[in-house]
């Protein structure tokens, strides 16, 4: 299915012809051409509407998601969702959404059902649909809306949360960098200029032997950083690349790394599980949820726990056999062994999410320590070097005037 927009000729009563344009949600450019004829209208001009280079930016942010749910759940209140959703469609203004809203209208206006219409949007995830598809083959969608509301909002503030954290630590880094290669390409080449006025040969020697020094030890961390650096993109890039696959080398490297293997595994769990709560309270099957759960995760201590599960659960194991298992703690597993129905499973895995908060805060606070400690560390090597090399330039000047006074 594509966009189009049609301009055609409308004939009137009087014998005038009306050049008007309209849009169109069809496969192909000659299902437009027939539509229009059957209608009675002559086309003259079909143009495929491509959605803009920065569409996902510009329009399909999750600001636009929050809006258009509590839309919904405000106008579901006196209306079905479907019509509150046609509503919201009819009365938007932006004509870039009113572009990414036409599969939406044109699957509504067609009979469709309000899950079929919002999934051609293309603006919310697998969980949040799987939520809103849940509640209407249940028949409360009113209820779950809230539900998918909430988890976007959590996925924002989570987000907020990480970028917060891997900011300072990429700030400690790049300023660490930054002193190396201000120190090796600008401070020492300055004194090497300047050199020293002294005539004494001990003195000078001194001096250019501290320059050498210096240059060494500042070049050294210079190449370890760049390469640690450059080691870190590849290593992130290519962990991207397959983060779907238990068995890479970048996944099991990743469960391995001090500070931020644990608070990865803490977020990551902290999500997941709140995901399961409300695709629970929400009437989604256990299989299903698990499904949409194993798409979603990135972290492969996370991932592996769900898939494992799902895998137990579809051998025949007892849900809450196959559920209590690593990397849950001996506490968080006792809990789940004891669950008897779908609803205190959702409370448990509630009760888990809030333990997980408090303990990816705790690592989070870990790793802003420990960027802390380390541009402190890397910093004050740079800066001994520096005072190193400014008391050698002292020494000189001092030695100079001695001279001169003898």
């Amino acid at each position: 299915m594509k966009l189009f927009r049609a301009r055609f000729a409308q004939p009137t009563i009087g014998g005038a012809v009306l050049v008007q344009e309209e849009d169109f949600y069809l496969p192909n450019e000659h299902a437009v051409r027939r539509k229009l004829r059957n209608r009675g209208l002559w086309p003259i001009k079909i143009a495929e509407q491509k959605p803009p280079l920065f569409e996902w930016m510009d329009v399909r942010s999750r600001e636009w998601q929050m809006q258009l749910l509590r839309a919904i759940r405000f106008q579901s209140a006196t209306a079905s969702a479907g019509t509150a959703l046609l509503n919201i469609i009819e009365g938007e203004e932006d004509p870039r959404r009113r572009l990414a809203f036409l599969p939406t209208r044109t699957v509504l206006k067609g009979g469709g059902a309000f899950s079929e219409a919002l999934r051609e949007l293309k603006l919310l995830d697998a969980a949040t649909m799987a939520i809103i598809t849940a509640g209407e083959r249940a028949g409360d969608l009113k209820g779950v809306i809230q539900h998918a509301i909430e988890h976007v909002e959590q996925k924002g503030t989570q987000y907020k949360a990480l970028i917060a954290t891997m900011s300072w630590l990429s700030f400690d880094i790049v300023s660490v960098i930054g002193s190396i290669w201000g120190t090796q390409f600008g401070f020492i080449p300055y004194l090497k200029e300047q050199g020293t006025k002294a005539k004494d040969p001990a003195a000078v020697a001194k001096f250019e032997e501290g320059i050498k020094m210096v240059t060494i030890v500042n070049g050294i961390m210079l190449v370890l950083s760049t390469v640690i650096i450059l080691a870190i993109i590849v290593f992130v890039l290519s962990y991207w690349r397959n983060r779907h696959k238990q068995e890479h080398f970048t996944a099991r490297l990743m469960m391995k790394i001090p500070l931020l293997s644990t608070y990865f595994r803490n977020i990551s769990l902290k999500d997941t599980c709140k995901l399961m709560t409300r695709l629970l309270h929400g009437k989604v099957p256990l299989a299903e949820a698990l499904d949409i759960i194993i798409q979603s995760s990135v972290e492969p201590a996370a991932r592996t726990y769900w898939t494992d599960c799902k895998n137990k659960i579809m051998a025949g194991v007892e849900p809450a056999r196959a559920l209590a298992r690593w990397p849950l703690t001996k506490a968080e597993r006792d809990q789940i062994v004891t669950i008897q129905s779908v609803d205190q499973l959702g409370e448990v895995y509630e009760a888990i999410a809030e333990e997980r908060a408090l303990m990816a805060k705790s690592g989070q606070r870990k790793i802003v320590k420990f960027g802390l400690f380390l541009l402190i560390g890397l910093s004050g090597v740079t800066i001994l070097t520096t005072i190193y090399l400014l008391m050698l330039q002292n020494e000189s000047f001092l030695n100079d005037l001695n001279e001169m006074r003898g």
